[in-house]
């Protein structure tokens, strides 16, 4: 059974090794979110992703402030997900006291593994160890599978947004 990019299981046997994308790793990441976008496409859920559409300049920008990380299996690049420490498009003005999690995707061969759940969990730990009081993000109001997922994963919901194209659900965890 196809379980999704969003309905995964924990998995102990499972070992990811995250680090920072470099600039080299551009299409890697650029692929990864392809993918994923297709396949939220392909069944139909709600999404504002397309393959194609991913800015480069954005993402190259953001290789270059350490923002963007890849999750290893094997040395194979399976997951990607952008690790930011301000969000004022989503979130408004705010302290300093916040990591912003963006862009969280998998390549679908190797989704229900519970590879996004170990790098939800090290960019948790990763805002945390930073000195940040929270750990927030935003994904798409209408799609319930991903948001129950955030719920599942100790996320409160704080609220909808009208964003450029879909009304986003903002979700805190306190930490």
């Amino acid at each position: 059974m196809d379980r999704g990019p969003y309905q995964e299981v924990p998995s102990s046997s499972t070992r990811v090794e995250v680090s920072t994308a470099k600039l080299e790793d551009i299409d890697t990441v650029l692929g990864i979110l392809d993918q994923a976008a297709a396949w939220i496409i392909e069944n139909e859920l709600p999404s504002v992703w397309k393959p194609g559409e991913f800015s480069r300049e954005t993402f190259l920008d953001q290789i270059a402030k350490d923002e963007v990380y890849l999750g290893r299996v094997d040395g194979k690049a399976v997951r990607t997900f952008v690790l930011q420490w301000s969000d004022a498009f989503w979130w408004g003005e705010r302290p300093p006291d916040a990591g912003y999690f963006h862009k969280f995707a998998v390549r679908p061969a190797l989704a229900g593994q519970g590879i996004g759940l170990e790098m939800l969990r090290w960019a948790e730990e990763r805002t945390k160890s930073a000195g940040k009081k929270f750990f927030r993000l935003n994904c798409i109001a209408a799609d319930r599978r991903v948001r129950d997922y955030y719920e599942k994963a100790g996320f409160i919901h704080q609220g909808d947004i009208m964003g450029r194209l879909a009304l986003a659900s903002l979700y805190e965890k306190v930490l």
